[in-house]
């Protein structure tokens, strides 16, 4: 658990969180040296983002223009973090509704319920389910269970534990918050790198592995990776959708090969000095609900929740509706108070909806088709492959500067213009590629958990980061063009 204090001239605040609001409350933490700071930022965005946005759009239509501010406005705000990701989320959907919702600015207003639908989108259902499903864990202690569970085949060999490590954090990050896991896992491992040479290769293996997996790992299913959610919210709004089993399939193996390839280059650039190695994870630590009563129903709801969203070809019954089990039935046996509901990262679903609002935004006015004519250079190319390869380096490139989740809002709206009739490729490759951005401390929060330990430098990630970025991309968009010609 995380805690920060903020101190102002007027009061002390204690606060406590375990996922994405940890920066939200940094960014949002009283003090007005730091509002000051975020005032002028924003207000420098907006100048630039105002005039680049005169420069550029002189004889485009009014509601292209607008939605191309918003655009611009939107990446300078992501970019600089001149205010927080999720805020940017609801501002852009107010700003369609006020802009392209009435009179004041077109004379003849469109229709703007569609983006406030995101709100009640499947995606946004899915992710809270997953939510609900992840809090449940952690409250009872089935989460450490699980964990020490997975682990105890490993044995004591570097290599075997390094591997178990990174595939039990893969295959929980599908299901639950990557930065938990990271955080669980971390924490597991933190005793024995205090208790080596500083300069033994193993410690860095393991400490760079745990953040590594946990990102890629939540290629593997829709919630594991905002990103997925997003990509898959447009591939629907394009006549494309993808379900949980679908998306599993291309995303899972994938997850896996990237993972066993990243314990192979992580071998080689740290080769082990040591011949045994133990990690105990303390199943003991004494769980905010201890009792049978609440493991037994957690591990229940989770069972079924699971199974039905990876059988949802056999029984029919939507992913959406599925997630209703976690969200009904832990409130409804009290394992969840209403507290625990409010200490939810909602943030992320108004990051999330947002970005939806704007990919609807910019494909409705026409904005994506323009802005694919100025990449239009890319289909002269006459090669589809080269077109996806391209735009996913693109975009793991922006995502190791940028929030992922904010990344493919922008850049997917643009990118399935640019192929008409292959939407769902290239929302699966970009989606998938968003996960590959390991390069820095700020790119994932995985990363910023392992960094704040203090036991890595930037140095160190760059190896990694290069690895990933590089061959994930690669690997997604030759999986998927294979799938695609197979299925």
């Amino acid at each position: 658990m995380t805690r920060y204090n903020a101190v102002t001239e007027e009061h002390h605040v204690d606060v406590e969180y375990r996922d994405s609001r940890r920066a939200a409350y940094r960014i949002l933490s009283p003090g007005r040296k730091f509002a000051l700071r975020r005032l002028v930022l924003f207000v420098l965005v907006s100048l630039a983002v105002i005039w680049v946005w005169r420069t550029l759009t002189g004889g485009l239509p009014i509601e292209e223009r607008a939605v191309l501010f918003l655009f611009l406005l939107a990446v300078g705000l992501w970019l600089t973090e001149a205010v927080p990701a999720f805020a940017v989320g609801l501002l852009i959907m107010g700003y369609l509704v006020f802009v392209l919702g009435t009179p004041i600015f077109l004379p003849q207003p469109m229709d703007v319920s569609v983006y406030l639908d995101t709100w009640s989108s499947p995606v946004i259902w899915l992710i809270l389910g997953g939510f609900f499903m992840a809090e449940g864990l952690a409250l009872t202690g089935l989460d450490r269970r699980l964990f020490a569970w997975a682990m105890r085949p490993a044995g004591h060999r570097p290599e075997r534990v390094l591997l178990a490590v990174m595939l039990t954090s893969a295959v929980a990050s599908m299901f639950v918050s990557n930065t938990s896991t990271t955080a669980l896992l971390i924490g597991a491992v933190i005793p024995f790198l205090r208790r080596v040479d500083p300069d033994e290769p193993f410690a860095r293996a393991l400490i760079l592995a745990i953040p590594f997996s946990a990102t890629l790992g939540g290629m593997g299913t829709i919630i594991g990776s905002a990103p997925n959610a997003i990509a898959a919210g447009i591939a629907a709004e394009a006549g494309k959708p993808v379900n949980f089993v679908e998306w599993m399939v291309v995303g899972a193996p994938l997850a896996m090969i990237l993972v066993i390839a990243g314990w192979r280059f992580l071998l080689w650039r740290y080769p082990p000095g040591i011949q045994r190695f133990e990690l105990e994870l303390d199943v003991q630590e004494t769980p905010a609900l201890e009792g049978k009563r609440e493991r037994r129903i957690v591990a229940g709801i989770t069972l079924v929740t699971v199974l039905l969203w990876l059988t949802e070809p056999l029984h029919g019954i939507h992913v959406a509706a599925v997630s209703l089990i976690p969200i009904v039935g832990l409130t409804m046996t009290q394992v969840m108070s209403a507290a625990q509901v409010r200490s939810l990262p909602w943030d992320t679903l108004m990051l999330v909806a947002g970005g939806l609002s704007l990919g609807a935004a910019v494909v409705d006015t026409g904005l994506a088709d323009r802005l694919a004519v100025g990449l239009a250079v890319l289909t002269e190319l006459d090669s589809d492959l080269l077109v996806f390869l391209v735009m996913a380096l693109l975009t793991v490139t922006l995502s190791n500067f940028m929030s992922n989740t904010a990344t493919v809002s922008l850049v997917l709206p643009v990118a399935v213009a640019l192929l008409p009739g292959r939407e769902m490729e290239m929302c699966l490759i970009l989606g998938l590629s968003a996960s590959c951005a390991l390069l820095l401390p700020v790119s994932t929060p995985p990363n910023a958990v392992a960094f704040s330990t203090g036991l890595i430098k930037t140095v160190d990630l760059r190896g990694p980061g290069v690895f990933a970025g590089l061959l994930g991309p690669l690997l997604a968009v030759c999986w998927v063009l294979l799938l695609s010609l197979l299925l």
